[in-house]
């Protein structure tokens, strides 16, 4: 069977946003397909495109470090490759226009193959650019410097970092490798998130900042810079996490197990928001919620996104415009007109916060008013996927695999109760602001 065609019956199951046994390791698989063919893609285009020599020279270095890492421990490698910011890079370097910006998206890929490296275990040494002051390590951290370039050196049990002019910073790789902090040293860890491998990450250039551009949504990067700030935010997922446990296990291991990176943004002035880039699936890119309620709803629904944009990496769920203008259509959580491909994310995202909000309402140590809020949000969040579904379905513009995944979400919303049919909502669609922050996928 070929790997991409999925049966039918795994997309209606996936489709009802319900974690399910295997779907996390088919979701991983798909990843790093894709990542491999993107990578390949861009080796070939290098290839294609008379690189200057030293560049040239510089990727082979890099391409070569990355195979000698997957060779040596592969899971290790694969987990680097399937970092959110490597994915954001992979697209940007592929976006980007011949000539120099082409040559400088490039010489990018040595992070990555650093990155690889150390956690495989290789020994390796390499000369890689600094970026805005720091060189990063795509999931590990980043070295506070400005230099234009740093020297990375590996070896047994410890890296030697460079900068070009600079004081080198000794690493252990096991710190490094375990986001350990090293109190007076320019080398900057991660912040851990507890429950699985995500980690609070304000470093990385390739997750909340895209240079000569405005942005995702207006959204812009946000560096914490006291461990007080770092503090709320671990405090927050955590308890986000304790209320997910409590009214959905299930939900609360999908969310740890699947987040990669918490990326903390801002947006407009006292605006709250949240977002996934479709090319760096696990990153939630969020403002600071309010409450651990918000904190939960965040990480649902971008899990979600993440979800989606894994899955259409490799399946078609519509047709798209086939060459003519792109049909919208109006939503009832956005106020501009949405083509169908967002009417689908957006729909699959508020499916599982409905899902989210009754669950939250019948946990047993709400209270009254908290389970009459919850079981509101759950039917205002039922109400917008019902008016959705219709739109989906009447569309002719989805595909089989989009059908399936649509009768998916359907069987789901029409499971949530007495709230879930058409006619009992008729009439009672809510503005979006009036129920959510800002998500944008």
């Amino acid at each position: 069977m070929n790997p991409f065609d999925i049966p039918a019956a795994q997309l209606r199951r996936m489709g009802e946003t319900r974690p399910t046994p295997g779907e996390a390791a088919a979701l991983a698989a798909w990843l790093h397909s894709r990542r491999l063919v993107l990578l390949k893609t861009l080796l070939t285009r290098a290839e294609r495109g008379r690189l200057p020599e030293e560049a040239a020279r510089a990727l082979s270095a890099h391409w070569a470090l990355l195979e000698e890492a997957e060779q040596h421990d592969a899971d290790a490698a694969r987990t680097v490759l399937g970092y959110p910011a490597v994915g954001n890079w992979l697209a940007r370097a592929l976006e980007a226009a011949p000539g120099g910006d082409f040559t400088a998206a490039l010489a990018e890929a040595g992070a990555l193959a650093a990155a690889a490296a150390t956690a495989a275990g290789c020994d390796f040494s390499l000369t890689l650019p600094a970026r805005g002051g720091r060189l990063a390590l795509p999931g590990l951290g980043s070295l506070t410097t400005p230099a234009p370039r740093v020297r990375v050196e590996a070896a047994g049990g410890r890296l030697l970092l460079v900068p070009e002019g600079g004081r080198e910073t000794v690493v252990p790789r096991a710190a490094l490798l375990g986001h350990e902090p090293l109190p007076g040293s320019s080398w900057r860890p991660l912040r851990t998130l507890p429950g699985g491998p995500a980690v609070l990450d304000d470093h990385d250039p390739h997750l909340a900042y895209e240079e000569g551009r405005e942005g995702l949504a207006g959204l812009r990067p946000a560096t914490l810079t006291a461990d007080g700030e770092a503090r709320v935010w671990q405090g927050l997922w955590t308890r986000a996490l304790a209320l997910l446990r409590e009214a959905d296990p299930e939900r609360a291991a999908e969310v740890t197990g699947l987040v990669r990176a918490l990326v903390p943004v801002l947006w407009k002035p006292d605006g709250r928001a949240s977002a996934t880039r479709l090319a760096a699936p696990w990153a939630v890119l969020t403002t600071l919620p309010q409450t651990p309620e918000e904190m939960a709803e965040v990480l649902v629904h971008e899990v979600q996104h993440s979800k989606l944009a894994v899955l259409g990496g490799v399946v078609h769920l519509d047709h798209g415009a086939d060459g003519q203008e792109a049909a919208v259509f109006r939503v009832g959580w956005r106020s501009d007109p949405r083509p169908l491909g967002a009417v689908v994310q957006g729909t699959y995202a508020h499916l599982a916060l409905a899902d989210l909000w009754d669950r939250l309402a019948r946990r047993a140590s709400a209270t009254p008013a908290e389970r009459a809020a919850a079981r509101r949000r759950a039917e205002d969040f039922a109400t917008q996927v019902d008016h959705a579904l219709f739109l989906l379905l009447g569309s002719g513009q989805l595909t089989r695999e989009g059908t399936e995944f649509v009768e998916g979400m359907r069987r789901r919303h029409a499971r949530l109760g007495p709230s879930g049919g058409r006619s009992a909502r008729h009439g009672a669609r809510q503005p979006a602001d009036t129920l959510t922050p800002g998500h944008f996928g």
